[in-house]
């Protein structure tokens, strides 16, 4: 190879290239990781890569290339990017591109690996930067990895650096900022968790500033090393803050590169949206996507019918990767280039989980192929969420919906022609019998499917958990057995449609029919495993049938989630888990346990700094009916009537599930909407809810699970909480059923182990809507008289911050809100009472 002299001014693929400083010989280092010692040669190269590869060699007239990719755990290269072409002896090296950690791929057209001198001297300097170097033939068959580079010592970060920006640059940039002890407390244990390794669970108060405690430290040690944290949350909501906020904010104080990543059904693929350059309702599509670097439906100013998206959504089984002629440009890939370059990455817990499961798979099976560039430290925000997210992830679930939806674009409608018939018009000869066959198949699968999920939806009108034991037979095993029939023998004549395809000159723009077929038989394997899987009773998982809105779904899921989290983790260096509600009365164990962490885990409490006895009112009528009781609603709409006179409206009421929401403000519209703006969960989407009521400071809004947390209304606007009943999870919710038996068999009681801590955790959530900033006031009212009555009552007023307490007579309550609230200075839009 020989090497053209780099010059300021010199280009190569479009950008810049600059310089880089030269260093002495390295050898080359044998591989420490057993597993990466199978993987020899071109063999380290995953399928995709190696055809990326060899269409970029060939766009490029078969001369030489420079491209630069990612390499996972064991050392399979798992991405790449091409960024310089040159000639059949030279191309300019791009030495100041990759990061330590990446891969540089460099071809001989002559099929000689073996390293030039030229080679040698670019195999040091990459190799002292801790980059790969590797030599390839034209037809990826042959690899030289010339250099593997020593892995670089970590920089660990001191306290005292951590210090300095939490002491002095912050609050230059930051009018009144004051570090708050509990915000410092926390980003020192953060800090000793990145630098030490381990697993660390964090509870922040609100107001702590725990995302500021953990972003800082992230940040400092990634860019001191160059390295990655993946900072992973469960709600958009809490997502968009960091990336709007917080982010930019630590930004100003270190030179980091920061990216967000979304599940790849969230971008829009330019390709597929082209495909319906004909079709009037992708008009809009074709306009905002004109105008939107980003590609994300979350960005859509518009709503999008589902069967529109998920004809233009980017998707893995569809993709033409490097051969697409979008590639470049691509929304998908380019946010995964952003998060390979990125210091920070920002993701959510699915996604994180689901990236964890195909590394881990991946890595058994001798390959590194994930969702997300390499990282070894993570952040888990929102972390009381984290059972939840596992258990979505581990579950299976098949429904007739989803068979429709796999088999859709394959078939012909009203609106379009499926794949087989486009491919038996296109090769009438060739396929025009076996497309016929497949269609007949798939039809008789959709039979199966419908004649299942329809006697599924005659019998179950609510969830209905399968027996366990030796009762374990499954309603209706011989028509869940001939829908796996019928989808294996779907799968198995698409398949051989795709042999078929292999054979046949397929021009770029007519792929998509194929890429269906492709994507359909994957989908139908996947349908006949789930169907099969769910037949199948195991002591460890709950079976059960979930009524929905679009039709029944069964669903197998572990009881326990913990063990499967730890599976996912044990590689990782660093784990840190935060939220504001974690412990239950200052204790962990409900959440280790649950989460199957190690008794000896590292915790810790940084309590809130607000002053809640002087901001906040806690009232505690003692007197309504228990809410199973026949007049609870009466008296409860009662008080919250007399509450929201005396506060002027700017009220939560927060309920536990959708009736009481429909219940309860109903009877408050008759008497409350002629003078205040009453706002439902349910009617219209909730951020234009929450907006209203923002913009309203006497409105009052009913809302159920998404308003308890990840709701932030600062100042005036929010100054009164209702909650009507204790937030105790519904008995007879399947899953639920099943974690409660598996407990009594383990001779705990479900309710202690359990439900209580669940519904503590719950609770302080709620409460902690009330006060979001060391000005805000406001007053908390609880109706639930078990709160006086039952043992477990002072388990749940313990685990709340110390407001001022009023206790008594539902008048006296009133009457103690009223004087509350008339101690303040009008709120805007409101009179005193």
């Amino acid at each position: 190879m020989g090497v053209p002299e780099e010059r300021g001014g010199a280009k190569a693929g479009g950008a810049k290239v600059g310089g880089a400083k030269a260093g002495g010989l390295k050898k080359a280092r044998a591989p420490v990781d057993p597993a990466r010692t199978k993987l020899k040669g071109a063999a380290r190269f995953t399928p995709e890569v190696a055809e990326a590869l060899i269409n970029a060699i060939e766009d490029a007239g078969k001369c030489e290339i420079f491209a630069i990719g990612d390499v996972s755990e064991i050392g399979m290269v798992t991405t790449i990017e091409v960024h310089a072409r040159g000639t059949k002896d030279a191309v300019l090296a791009l030495k100041s591109r990759p990061r330590a950690g990446q891969v540089v791929i460099h071809n001989h057209p002559s099929g000689n690996t073996a390293p030039s001198d030229a080679d040698m001297q670019l195999a040091s300097e990459f190799g002292e930067e801790g980059v790969w170097f590797i030599i390839i033939d034209n037809g990826c068959r042959k690899a030289n990895w010339v250099v593997e580079p020593h892995q670089k010592k970590e920089v660990q970060v001191s306290a005292e650096e951590l210090m300095e920006l939490f002491q002095r640059r912050l609050p230059a940039i930051i009018p009144d900022f004051e570090p708050r002890e509990g915000q410092l407390g926390m980003a020192r244990q953060v800090m000793a968790s990145i630098n030490d390794g381990g697993v660390a669970v964090l509870e922040a108060g609100t107001g702590t500033g725990k995302s500021l405690a953990y972003l800082l430290p992230a940040a400092l040690w990634a860019w001191k090393n160059d390295g990655k944290v993946l900072i992973s949350t469960y709600t958009r909501t809490l997502q968009g803050q960091l990336t709007a906020e917080d982010l930019p904010l630590v930004a100003k104080l270190l030179p980091i590169r920061v990216a967000v990543l979304k599940g790849r059904n969230n971008y829009l693929c330019r390709r597929k949206l082209e495909l319906l350059a004909d079709d009037p309702a992708a008009a809009p599509l074709r306009e905002w996507v004109a105008g939107n670097p980003s590609g994300e439906r979350d960005d859509l100013p518009f709503a999008v019918e589902e069967d529109l998206w998920e004809r233009v959504e980017s998707d893995t089984d569809q993709t033409l990767r490097a051969r697409c002629p979008h590639y470049n440009t691509c929304f998908y890939y380019q946010a995964r280039r952003r998060a390979a370059a990125a210091h920070i990455i920002v993701v959510n817990h699915a996604l994180l989980l689901v990236d964890r499961s195909l590394k881990r798979q991946a890595q058994k099976q001798g390959e590194g192929v994930g969702i997300l560039p390499r990282y070894d430290r993570i952040m888990l925000d929102e972390a009381h969420h984290l059972e939840q997210a596992t258990t979505s992830v581990a579950e299976l679930r098949l429904s007739g919906h989803r068979i429709s939806r796999t088999v859709g674009p394959l078939l012909n409608s009203r609106r379009r022609m499926g794949a087989l018939e486009k491919l038996k018009q296109r090769w009438p000869v060739q396929l025009g019998g076996k497309a016929d066959s497949t269609t007949d198949a798939i039809l008789a699968l959709k039979d199966h499917a419908f004649r299942l999920f329809m006697d599924l939806k005659a019998r179950y009108d609510q969830p209905f958990r399968l027996p366990t034991g030796e009762e374990a037979h499954t309603p209706h095993a011989e028509l869940f057995e001939a829908l796996a029939d019928a989808a294996e023998e779907g799968a198995q004549r698409l398949g051989a449609i795709e042999a078929d395809l292999d054979k046949l000159p397929t021009k770029l723009e007519d792929m998509q029919p194929g890429l269906d077929v492709g994507r359909g038989r994957r989908r139908l394997e996947e349908v006949a495993e789930t169907a099969r899987n769910f037949l199948q009773h195991e002591e460890s998982a709950c079976r059960y049938f979930d009524p929905g809105a679009t039709g029944v779904s069964a669903v197998k899921t572990p009881i326990d989630v913990g063990p499967t989290l730890q599976r996912l983790i044990q590689d990782l260096t660093t784990v840190v888990c935060t939220s504001a509600t974690l412990a239950v009365h200052g204790r962990f164990e409900h959440y280790l346990k649950r989460l199957s962490f190690a008794d000896d885990t590292i915790t810790g409490v940084f309590p809130s700094p607000f002053q809640y006895r002087q901001q906040a009112l806690l009232a505690l009528p003692r007197d309504l009916p228990p809410p199973d009781a026949p007049g609870f609603m009466d008296e409860a709409a009662r008080m919250i009537h007399a509450a929201v006179d005396a506060s002027g409206g700017g009220a939560f009421v927060l309920c536990t599930s959708y009736a009481m929401v429909q219940e309860l403000s109903g009877r408050l519209e008759v008497a409350l909407g002629g003078r205040h703006a009453i706002l439902v969960q349910g009617k219209g989407a909730k951020g234009r809810i929450l907006e209203h009521f923002r913009k309203d400071r006497g409105a009052v809004l009913f809302g159920t699970d998404s308003f308890w947390e990840g709701v932030s209304v600062k100042g005036d606007g929010l100054r009164l909480v209702i909650i009507p009943k204790l937030p105790f999870r519904v008995p007879t919710e399947p899953v639920s059923q099943a974690r409660y038996d598996r407990m009594r068999a383990q001779g705990l009681d479900p309710f202690r182990a359990w439900s209580l801590p669940e519904a503590v955790l719950k609770l302080r959530q709620g409460f902690g809507r009330l006060i979001r900033s060391t000005t805000d006031r406001g007053a908390v009212l609880m109706l639930d008289r078990r709160l006086h009555e039952m043992w477990y009552g002072r388990v749940f007023l313990d685990s709340l911050p110390d407001a001022r307490r009023v206790v008594g007579p539902g008048h006296a309550v009133v009457a103690q809100l009223q004087m509350f609230f008339r101690s303040w200075s009008p709120a805007p839009g409101r009179s005193r009472p």
